[in-house]
C-alpha cells in the first residue's frame, strides 16, 4: 500500500498528452494550448471613451464653464478635426478621442443645448478615457501553453482577432462497471440486485476535464467477460476507468485481465479512505484506473487519482482540484490509520458543514455535498478550524 502523493506521482510521471489538432477558436472552449499565444494588437487598440458624454480639453473642463460643441463622433467612426480651445464633441461609450481632446465629460454632469454645454463637473485629465493597450499590449502573451481555454479566454482571444487556435487533442476515456449485482437504471430489480451509478457520475467527471466520456456495458463477474470488456475498451479509448473488481474478492477479475490482456499492473492499494483498493496499469500503453464498486469510494478515488492522470492527458500543466479555505461548523473525527476524505457542503458564506454518514456506500450525504475535507489519521477537527476545501462543485 502506498501514499497517495506516490501514487498520483507514479501515474503522472507516466502519462502525456495524446496529440493535437487546430480548432477554431468557436469549438476551442475547454481545450487546452500548445503553446504560448501573443496578442497581435493592442486591446484598447485607441483610446476611446468610457462614458457617453463629451470630449474636451481638461483645462477648458472646468465647473461652471461653457463649451461649444463642435460635432459628434459615434461609435466605429473617427472625428477628423482637433479639439481646440473652448470646444467639445459628442461622443459615446467606445467611441475614439478626437485629437486634442485628453478627457470626457460624462453626460450627466453637464446641461446642453444644441450647441453649447455647461459643466456642472469638471474632469481631471484623462478621466473616463481607455488608453490604448492599457488592457492588453501588442505581443503581449494572453494564453500560455498548458492552460485551458476558458470562456473568459475565449472572449480575449476573439477580442485580439484570433480566428482558430493549437489546442491538444481530448482523451476520449472508456468506463466500464463490473458486478453481476448490478442493473441498468430503469430495469427491473431482482433479489440482490443495486442500479449502477458510478459510470454515470463519473462520466460528469470525465467532461469536467475537458475529455471524453465513453461508456460501454455492464460487465458480468467473470475472467473471460472482463478480458473481452477491457480488450474492446482499450482498442477504443486512449484511457479505461472501470467501476468493481479490484479487490481481493474470488469475483474480482480486473487485475488478472489485465495481466491476461499482456498489459502490466504498477499498483493497486493506497492509502486513503475511501478507496484502498485502487488499481493502475498499462495496456498497450495505455492507462487503466480501477476504482472501487462503492460509489463514495469511486468518486473520491477518481477525483484524487483519476481527475489529475486525464488532466496531464489533455495536455494541462494545472492537474489540481480546485480548493479555498472554509470554516467547519461542526468537529470531522477520522478515527482510522489512513487519510479520510469527507465529504462537505460549503454554503455561500464560506462555511463547511459536514453533510452525513461518511461511508464509503453513502450515496445520500455524497449528494448533498460540493467539496471534501482531507482528515489526517487518528484526527478530530474542531468546529471553527479553517482548513483548505477540495471542491469539485462551485
Amino acid at each position: 500500500m502506498i501514499e497517495l502523493e506516490e501514487a498520483n506521482q507514479r501515474i503522472l510521471d507516466a502519462l502525456g498528452s495524446i496529440g493535437t489538432e487546430t480548432l477554431a477558436l468557436s469549438d476551442a472552449a475547454t481545450r487546452v494550448l500548445v503553446a504560448d499565444i501573443s496578442s497581435p494588437i493592442s486591446l484598447p487598440a485607441f483610446d476611446n471613451s468610457a462614458m457617453d458624454g463629451y470630449a474636451v480639453r481638461s483645462v477648458d473642463a472646468i465647473t461652471g464653464s461653457r463649451l461649444r460643441i463642435i460635432g459628434e463622433v459615434p461609435a466605429g467612426t473617427v472625428f477628423e478635426k482637433e479639439i481646440s480651445k473652448g470646444e467639445g464633441v459628442r461622443v459615446f461609450t467606445g467611441s475614439p478621442i478626437p485629437a486634442g481632446a485628453n478627457a470626457v465629460v460624462m453626460q450627466e454632469d453637464t446641461h446642453a443645448d444644441k450647441e453649447t454645454i455647461e459643466i456642472t463637473d469638471g474632469v481631471k485629465p484623462f478621466e473616463h478615457i481607455r488608453l490604448r493597450g492599457e488592457d492588453i499590449k501588442q505581443g503581449e502573451v494572453i494564453g500560455h501553453a498548458g492552460e485551458m481555454v476558458t470562456s473568459g479566454r475565449v472572449a480575449l482571444l476573439g477580442a485580439c482577432g484570433m480566428t482558430e487556435v493549437s489546442v491538444y487533442r481530448r482523451p476520449v476515456i472508456g468506463l466500464i462497471a463490473t458486478g453481476d449485482e448490478l442493473k441498468e437504471p430503469g430495469a427491473k430489480l431482482g433479489p440482490g440486485e443495486i442500479f449502477e451509478s458510478n459510470r454515470l457520475s463519473l462520466a460528469r467527471l470525465v467532461e469536467q476535464t475537458g475529455a471524453v466520456p465513453r461508456i460501454f456495458p455492464l460487465v458480468s463477474d467473470t475472467l473471460a467477460s472482463t478480458i473481452e470488456a477491457l480488450e474492446v475498451a482499450f482498442s477504443e479509448c486512449d484511457a479505461v476507468v472501470t467501476s468493481g473488481g479490484v479487490s481481493v474478492g474470488e469475483h474480482d477479475y480486473v487485475k488478472e485481465a489485465l495481466e491476461r490482456l499482456g498489459g502490466s499492473l504498477d499498483f493497486w492499494k493506497v492509502r486513503i479512505k475511501p478507496g484502498k483498493p485502487f488499481v493502475y496499469g498499462q495496456f498497450d500503453g495505455k492507462p487503466l484506473f480501477g476504482v472501487p464498486g462503492n460509489p463514495v469510494s469511486a468518486f473520491v478515488t477518481f477525483l484524487t487519482l483519476v481527475r489529475p492522470a486525464i488532466m496531464k492527458m489533455t495536455g494541462a500543466t494545472d492537474t489540481s482540484l480546485p480548493s479555498h479555505p472554509a470554516k467547519l461548523v461542526a468537529p470531522l473525527v477520522n478515527r482510522g490509520d489512513r487519510r479520510h476524505f469527507m465529504r462537505v457542503y460549503i454554503d455561500n458564506g464560506g462555511s463547511a458543514h459536514p453533510v452525513g454518514l461518511q461511508a464509503s456506500h453513502a450515496l445520500g450525504s455524497l449528494g448533498k455535498a460540493n467539496g471534501l475535507i482531507d482528515v489526517p489519521p487518528e484526527t478530530t477537527l474542531p468546529e471553527g478550524v479553517v482548513l483548505q476545501v477540495i471542491r469539485w462543485s462551485m
